[in-house]
């Protein structure tokens, strides 16, 4: 049996793509120091964790699986999956309590606050959600945890704070796997070396990051033209009665993660300088982390807010916007028309604007109607 399992809890944005891949990309040699990553593949895991999320239990076939092989294995075991993070309390000491008498610990990657808002609203748009840069922003800020919450609070703000309540998160798990449990650590700050936050990360797991394969190849982001066209193409879709589960896999695999990440490059980021709210409200959650948190794998001073170089998404004009529509709808005609579908819909002549949008997420619906997933 398991000595002990690591779960690596999140965030989300936190660098969980990169170290999933590391921990995966380099399970022969992890076993050779004893580590077990189990599952074949990370999706594996993540199914077992949907599935505990989706069902409210730990008893389903996928987590059972999963237990299982941890349970035969003479030695530690990681699972890395950011949905577990958010789970509720009783589902969380469900899930530790699953793992029978194996000690568990938890470890939590955290990034600094401005950086994770910007990445955060990418991630929020590219699973279909439609806030704008500026409601997503004001939700955040009027959501916050520990301060009077607002007789309405904004969608786009709960959901935020229920990936990255740090605090909370850090009291939920400790409260389930019992006190010393939880470790975090920190993302290194612009400019750090490319495999420091791997190094941080195998020590508080308990291996050496020394010589393995990169788990760098990572999750493309957006530039700004694409991620706010991607933003009102979800609203278009909304509109036409498109659910976020029907259009998912096709928005975020071909269109956002194919078709629209190619040209990152091409564009201007997406940047936000820090409010005196995110300062504020950052230097709150490192003055409790220091005081709950046990173990720390990096800096406090990690998590101090820095400027996001770049541009706001007012300033993406109807030309720009345009072009980018245009492009996509050229590609992603081609995908579609290569997975056997000719969809009705041509490119508008002399389109600008709201009438680019609504053809590219026609096109979009076509391919959801059709069954084209990725």
């Amino acid at each position: 049996m398991a000595d002990r399992v690591v779960l690596h809890v999140g965030t989300m944005k936190s660098g969980t793509t990169s170290l999933q891949e590391l921990l995966f990309a380099n399970r022969p040699a992890l076993q050779s120091q004893g580590l077990l990553v189990p599952g074949h593949t990370w999706g594996d895991q993540a199914r077992a964790v949907t599935e505990v999320a989706r069902t409210a239990r730990v008893t389903g076939a996928l987590w059972s699986a999963l237990r299982d092989e941890i349970a035969a294995h003479d030695g530690p075991a990681v699972v890395s999956m950011e949905y577990l993070a958010p789970l509720p309390p009783a589902l969380v000491a469900a899930v530790v309590a699953s793992l029978g008498d194996t000690r568990v610990e938890v470890v939590l990657t955290v990034r600094d606050l401005n950086r994770t808002l910007v990445s955060m609203w990418q991630e929020t748009i590219q699973n279909g959600r439609s806030w704008t840069w500026a409601d997503y922003l004001d939700g955040a800020r009027r959501a916050r945890p520990r301060r009077r919450v607002p007789r309405v609070v904004p969608e786009a703000g709960r959901t935020f704070w229920k990936q990255q309540d740090v605090v909370g998160l850090v009291r939920t798990w400790g409260a389930a796997a019992g006190p010393g449990s939880v470790s975090v650590v920190t993302v290194p700050p612009p400019g750090a070396p490319r495999d420091e936050l791997a190094a941080r990360f195998g020590r508080a797991v308990g291996f050496s990051s020394d010589g393995l394969l990169s788990g760098e190849s990572a999750n493309a982001s957006l530039g700004l033209t694409s991620a706010v066209l991607l933003q009102r193409v979800n609203a278009e879709l909304a509109d036409r009665g498109v659910s976020l589960d029907a259009g998912k896999r096709l928005r975020k695999r071909v269109l956002a993660k194919q078709i629209l990440a190619a040209r990152a490059a091409t564009e201007p980021r997406i940047g936000l300088p820090v409010e005196r709210w995110v300062r504020s409200y950052a230097a709150g959650t490192v003055r409790r982390l220091a005081a709950e948190v046990p173990r720390l794998e990096g800096s406090w001073a990690d998590l101090t807010p820095v400027d996001v170089p770049g541009s706001v998404p007012a300033t993406v004009d109807d030309t720009a916007l345009t072009d980018t529509a245009g492009r996509a709808f050229a590609e992603l005609r081609t995908v579609l028309a290569e997975r056997g579908v000719t969809p009705p819909e041509e490119w508008p002549v002399g389109a600008s604007g709201d009438r680019a949008v609504a053809a590219l997420a026609g096109l979009v619906a076509a391919g959801v109607r059709a069954g084209v997933t990725a």
